[in-house]
């Protein structure tokens, strides 16, 4: 019985010293950022494009209040498919986001990095997989709903090369932690 009072009064010392401590300290949101979206794509060349929705998880800090630098990580949650066969993608990258408040709470911003993707054919149980990195650019506006919890729309091109492109409209909602 002695050992659960000495605990409960150490924890009522610890709460009240966290109160007291929290009246000095200005609150100040966090640098660190995650957000989560749902990403429509369109991949393919002039003759032929797939349309797998994918699923963006993006994990980001402030470096200052005009840039920050994220990763990103986007797998298939719904394949498309042609001709009985089935098509996922999935990307990751780096990003530097540079970005301007254009109006209270709104911030216009850019993204520029590197990404991989994967593209996985499959039919009849038999499968292909081709993968390869590319330069990755987009821009998008973001509004804060309140202090911590924000929502963003915005276009990111992850895939170009040899005629192949690869890009995507993301809806997103993000939290500070």
């Amino acid at each position: 019985m002695k050992t659960i009072s000495r605990l409960l009064a150490s924890l009522v010392l610890v709460a009240t010293a966290g109160v007291a401590s929290a009246q000095m300290k200005a609150p100040t949101s966090s640098s660190y950022y995650g957000e989560v979206g749902y990403t429509a794509t369109s991949i393919g060349d002039s003759s032929l494009t797939f349309k797998p929705q994918l699923i963006r998880f993006v994990v980001g800090k402030d470096i200052n209040q005009n840039l920050s630098v994220e990763g990103m990580f986007a797998p298939t949650i719904a394949k498309d498919t042609y001709r009985g066969v089935d098509i996922k993608a999935q990307t990751y990258g780096v990003f530097l986001k540079p970005k301007l408040e254009i109006a209270k709470d709104t911030e216009a911003f850019a993204r520029l990095g590197w990404a991989k993707s994967q593209l996985d054919l499959s039919a009849n149980g038999a499968s292909v997989s081709s993968s390869d990195s590319s330069v990755a650019f987009g821009a998008g506006v973001q509004t804060q709903f309140n202090k911590d919890v924000y929502g963003q729309i915005d276009y990111l091109r992850f895939y170009s090369k040899d005629g192949v492109k690869a890009d995507g409209l993301t809806f997103s909602v993000g939290t500070r932690f």
